[in-house]
């Protein structure tokens, strides 16, 4: 258990506004609990899943300090602790300017990619419809990215139709590696994003990149 006059005592002890790596944070004390605002001055982006992360890490170092966070204390909830006293008032992932644009700049370049599928090899000359930066969970990142295929290719047969196309991509997925080709193929625009400290940890985090694929007239490939 954490006492109540603990936490006053790190709630005055807490610099009033703190920063989180050029995120503005205004902390207050509602109903013995700690809420943290965002003031965005500064334009950085973040996900309020990997700020309150770094929430969650001073308030570890404190009670550190205070002699409670040792391997033979399992009094500590963390999960509750967390929602106490680590929680921005909204979920939110906001995107600066700039790391839009650098993602941006990665999409523009991300013109051909290769899959490989059960001994057989496709290329594809390629272009990104659509981007999305997702959190399922506090832990992972994924890069949701929709794109378009034409010339499609696979070699020793040559340049496919669009049902072809289908049936490799449809064979691509049940494939053991395909999430690991995948996010090769966007680790460009996904790196944009694993550098920036309040959109990522990786002390604890991983990515993933997940690909939509779309043929040359626009239409999404679906998987049966």
């Amino acid at each position: 258990m954490v006492s109540q006059r603990l936490i006053k005592l790190y709630y005055d002890k807490l610099k009033k506004p703190t920063v989180i790596n050029g995120l503005v944070l205004h902390p207050f004390m509602v109903d013995n609990k700690i809420k943290w605002e965002v003031e965005n001055t500064n334009d950085v982006s973040f996900a309020s899943t990997v700020v309150e992360g770094h929430l969650e890490e001073m308030l570890h170092g404190f009670l550190n300090l205070a002699g409670l966070t040792n391997p033979t204390n399992s009094s500590l909830n963390w999960l509750q602790l967390s929602r106490d006293y680590c929680k921005l008032t909204e979920d939110d992932v906001y995107i600066s300017r700039d790391l839009r644009n650098k993602i941006n700049q990665k999409c523009d370049r991300l013109n051909s990619i290769k899959l490989f599928d059960d001994g057989k090899e496709l290329t594809s000359d390629c272009y990104v419809k659509n981007w999305v930066i997702e959190y399922p969970n506090n832990e992972s990142l994924y890069i949701h990215v929709d794109l378009e295929l034409s010339n499609p290719q696979i070699k020793k047969i040559g340049e496919i139709d669009n049902d072809t196309l289908s049936e490799f991509i449809e064979g691509f997925r049940y494939n053991d590696t395909s999430q690991e080709q995948e996010t090769d193929l966007l680790w460009q625009i996904i790196r944009e994003v694993y550098n920036e400290k309040n959109m990522f940890d990786d002390t604890y985090m991983f990515y993933v990149g997940v690909i939509d694929f779309y043929d040359n007239f626009g239409k999404r490939i679906k998987i049966n």
